[in-house]
């Protein structure tokens, strides 16, 4: 059909048969034959034959308006579509917690921007819950979080490897007992508790602290459960929180003793009033994940924002990809 409307628009350009079969690199009885076919088909007569040059008919010009809006529609998504091949257009939304939103995705954007700057992105700030729920109904087109994510309902990238940690108040008393087990924030951040030879604490040391806790519903929540589980104790919960981050700057203000992970430690600025301790247990290592929907179309501007994220290195944390195959 649109094959016919370009010839018809020709022939209405040109004003003559002859002229436009050379513009479209056809022979005249051809398009002729074409247009008249053309004409059955729909019942009426677009052109009058009669006049010199060739005239539309009342019927026709009508006809032609119509076809003209057509072919602009056509010209306008042609010309998006080369732009969104391109990434000249489009659209973007991530979704993250308050520690990624504000410490990882701001150099993650910048950089995403710089190659693909007419590429609108959207960026929401939520609880876990809520940005989960985003993300199954659609609403977010991409989610980094450090969760984990049922793999029936959503794909998932491994981003960067992190580790669970113990952080404690620089001020309390238990810190001179273990002093040689001790890790500083400067410690953390040049990697010195991927050490092998670097010692791991009990945490029965620390079974009669005042712990701080993400909410139940966090990973957080049910590692550091399992891990004080797996030392033989119940932690005694002083206060239970929405953000890991939070939790992390309660103890910079020596307020209890709290599981934290070195991304936080290398990300932000907080805790200079904390010590860490290293745990030996599988546990302690989790991925940051970047997550959507399962199944879902995969649009221009997700792929390649995936793509990036396979080789990028932020606040000293470096992508895992290089090193596993993403499902």
């Amino acid at each position: 059909m649109f094959r016919s409307l370009h010839y018809l628009n020709e022939v209405y350009k040109e004003q003559s048969f002859s002229r436009a079969a050379q513009k479209l690199y056809i022979s005249q009885p051809s398009l002729s034959l074409t247009i008249i076919k053309f004409e059955r088909e729909i019942g009426i007569q677009i052109f009058d034959r009669s006049t010199t040059p060739i005239q539309l008919t009342a019927a026709g010009k009508v006809y032609m308006e119509g076809i003209q809006r057509i072919l602009a529609i056509e010209n306008e998504l042609e010309a998006y579509l080369d732009d969104y091949k391109e990434l000249k257009t489009g659209s973007l939304t991530l979704g993250a917690p308050h520690l990624f939103s504000s410490y990882m995705l701001p150099a993650l954007i910048a950089q995403f921007s710089k190659h693909f700057p007419m590429v609108e992105i959207r960026l929401v700030e939520a609880d876990f819950l809520t940005l989960h729920d985003m993300t199954l109904n659609g609403e977010i087109d991409l989610l980094i979080e450090s969760n984990q994510f049922d793999e029936t309902l959503f794909q998932n990238y491994q981003l960067f490897r992190e580790h669970v940690l113990l952080a404690v108040p620089c001020s309390d008393p238990v810190n001179e007992q273990l002093k040689d087990y001790c890790l500083s924030m400067e410690d953390i951040r040049s990697d010195l508790h991927m050490d092998s030879d670097r010692p791991c604490i009990s945490l029965r040391n620390f079974q009669k602290h005042r712990f701080l806790m993400v909410k139940k519903r966090y990973d957080m929540h049910s590692r550091a459960m399992s891990l004080c589980q797996k030392s033989g104790f119940e932690p005694q919960v002083f206060m239970f929180l929405d953000q890991l981050m939070t939790v992390y700057n309660m103890v910079n203000q020596q307020l209890g003793v709290s599981f934290v992970t070195d991304t936080i430690v290398k990300l932000s600025n907080a805790g200079t009033n904390v010590v860490f301790y290293k745990i030996d247990d599988e546990q302690t290592t989790r991925y940051i994940n970047l997550t959507h929907k399962l199944n879902r179309y995969v649009s221009r501007p997700m792929s390649e924002f995936i793509r990036m994220m396979a080789a990028i290195s932020v606040g000293g944390i470096t992508a895992v990809t290089s090193q596993q195959q993403w499902k």
